[in-house]
């Protein structure tokens, strides 16, 4: 028979209820601390940045509550199981528990029993011991010793009045027992009493949420599917903010990278090949691309000056390649270029990405390379630059930040310059916030714990009925809804 170690479910309880805490606790520190905010901010400032602030409730809800929730579901077997490992290891040490030797009993001498074992802390000790108490089968007395055969001298308690030794005695009457304390030295006497009797006892409160909460806080496989959905999804929005900020930071390195010539191959060798020509160099050839992670091909060529040594021929070389290829995503190789008997080799790399090329504009301008900045403005200051770059960056923010996106329109017309009316229409662009940037949040009757614009929160937008009845065209020309 086991004292300590319970049926599994107790543990799963145990661990539940502390899971469900921790979250409530979580949900609790981003609910009060936005519900503050709220208060603090004007209307108009809530209202003009909404999205805004409910995407940082989003990311502060999934921090405190849901990556919680995720981890405790991530421990909680190894932790269950550990649980009950050492109440199964307390009951195996406390069934083995003896006494070396035999025990007497000091009144009639004759054989004692075994009446309880129990885990006690003992004075100066960092560990519970264990107490075994024994009776004597022929005149009832008991005795106590710890396991080491050392005798328990029970609770010390001093008198409050003159800090002698006290002993105690207790009685019950009915469900009401009364502990008797009196000094050995003054005879000073306290006494205490607990009522057990079922009508002095309050009944246990219920959690009403709590099997509403264990649903939401204790994560099965299909939420923990969703968690790393979610998980990997703010991975991206912190990716495409970090991809921003660092433009914003580095506009001088962008700069650089929109004026670097990305050269194809056949580019690249029309480009090289007047430059060995002109330093003494013939038969220029470039060998077959090798494409892997990243593209390089190797080149090769003769020395036509008999009297340059090779030092001087491999330098002049490579230094009329750096030059040559300097504002382009070409490099020499860290090999460099090689020598024998007249021939030179060596192998070149190209540079694709943006990650690739901002080291190489880092290391051009490290050289004192400056950026040319366009200072001439656009012949429509309104219109957007079209770059590969900036198509893909706002591909992703659309992907990231919304969903089901749909561009329709309302009917509408315009006056033309020659007073005709023509029939039109104004774009609407609709649709949601991404799935995985809402927080689900069951609102319970009249609770008021949750922001109030989180609560009315409308994760759609491009309501064709809120379009202005008046607005202009890139012309300039009066568009009006029909």
């Amino acid at each position: 028979m086991y004292t300590y170690l319970k049926n599994r479910e107790y543990y799963e309880e145990r661990y539940d209820d502390a899971t469900v805490a921790k979250c409530r606790s979580g949900e609790r520190i981003v609910n009060d601390t936005f519900t503050a905010m709220e208060k603090k901010l004007s209307k108009k400032e809530l209202t003009d940045k909404l999205p805004g602030w409910y995407l940082h409730y989003s990311q502060y809800y999934f921090l405190f509550v849901e990556s919680a929730a995720a981890e405790r579901a991530a421990n909680r077997e190894v932790t269950i199981a550990k649980w009950m490992a050492e109440d199964q290891k307390k009951d195996e040490r406390l069934a083995s528990a003896h006494i070396s030797g035999g025990t007497f009993c000091r009144a009639c001498g004759k054989d004692m029993r075994v009446v309880s074992k129990d885990y006690m802390r003992r004075d100066n000790r960092k560990e519970d011991d264990i107490l075994i108490m024994f009776e004597c089968e022929a005149c009832n007395k008991r005795m106590t010793l710890w396991e080491d055969g050392m005798e328990w001298e029970g609770a010390k308690r001093e008198c409050e009045n003159c800090g002698g030794k006290t002993t105690s005695k207790h009685t019950k009457k009915q469900d009401v027992i009364t502990w008797t304390e009196t000094c050995e030295k003054c005879g000073h006497t306290t006494t205490e009493t607990l009522d057990l009797s079922d009508t002095a006892s309050e009944p246990e409160s219920v959690d009403p949420y709590l099997e509403l909460d264990r649903k939401r806080f204790i994560f099965g496989s299909d939420m923990l599917f969703k968690y790393d959905q979610k998980l990997k999804h703010f991975e991206r929005l912190a990716k495409l903010n970090a991809s921003v900020e660092d433009k914003v930071q580095h506009a001088d390195v962008y700069d650089g990278i929109k004026q670097v010539k990305k050269l194809k191959i056949a580019q690249l060798k029309e480009l090289l090949e007047p430059v060995f020509t002109k330093n003494g160099y013939s038969d220029f050839k470039l060998g077959d691309p090798r494409v892997g992670r990243e593209v390089s091909l190797e080149f090769s060529c003769l020395d036509t000056k008999d009297d340059r040594k090779e030092y001087q021929s491999k330098k002049t070389l490579h230094k009329a390649i750096e030059k040559a290829l300097e504002d382009t995503n070409w490099r020499v190789m860290s090999a460099g270029v090689s020598y024998r008997l007249g021939f030179l080799s060596g192998s070149l790399r190209a540079y694709e990405s943006e990650e690739d090329l901002k080291r190489l504009v880092e290391q051009r301008m490290k050289k004192g390379y400056v950026p040319k900045v366009e200072l001439k403005e656009p012949a429509n200051p309104a219109e957007k630059p079209k770059g590969e770059q900036n198509a893909r960056d706002m591909r992703e923010s659309v992907q990231v930040y919304f969903d089901k996106l749909t561009l329709g329109g309302v009917p509408a017309e315009v006056t033309l310059k020659s007073g005709k009316v023509k029939k039109t229409s104004i774009p609407v662009l609709s649709g949601e916030m991404n799935p995985l940037l809402r927080v689900v949040i069951p609102m319970r009757e009249d609770d008021t714990s949750v922001p109030k614009f989180i609560r009315d929160y409308d994760f759609k937008f491009g309501d064709k009925n809120k379009v202005s009845k008046v607005q202009k065209d890139s012309q300039g020309r009066e568009i009006r809804r029909i």
